[in-house]
């Protein structure tokens, strides 16, 4: 096989890493679900590059074993979760909620968990 050949395959084989890497990850990052009991105990809205820039909604809460933990409440495209504003709205300091959410918490990537669904404790489903 000449040099001319060989070249194109290899980018192409690279392409083909990368993009499968890619896709790994993110799968991996949302598709992990984890449960949790909180009870919330603040929530804000913070904004990325300032106001007017990229925002994001962060819950905070304690688990059943007073952990403090925090998470991100976010709309995202592969589970089909577009309705973060209003679970935002639908939390309420001191309320204890049984949530799902997905990905990790990474502090060096200001990376946490995002809330995919949310259950009242106590209500019906």
């Amino acid at each position: 096989m000449n040099k001319s050949r060989i070249f194109p395959i290899a980018r192409l084989v690279i392409v083909a890493a990368t993009i499968l890497c890619i896709v790994g990850i993110y799968t991996l990052f949302n598709f992990n679900d984890t449960e949790y009991t909180i009870t919330v105990t603040d929530k804000e809205r913070v904004f990325a590059g300032g106001e007017g820039g990229e925002s994001k909604y962060l819950v905070f809460g304690d688990d059943t074993n007073g952990n403090a933990l925090v998470f991100e409440n976010t709309d995202t495209f592969i589970r089909g979760k577009w309705n973060s504003s209003n679970i935002q709205g639908q939390l309420k300091i001191g309320g204890t909620y049984t949530i799902t959410v997905v990905g990790y918490r990474i502090p060096f990537l200001s990376s946490y968990q995002n809330i995919i669904k949310v259950q009242q404790e106590g209500a019906a489903e």
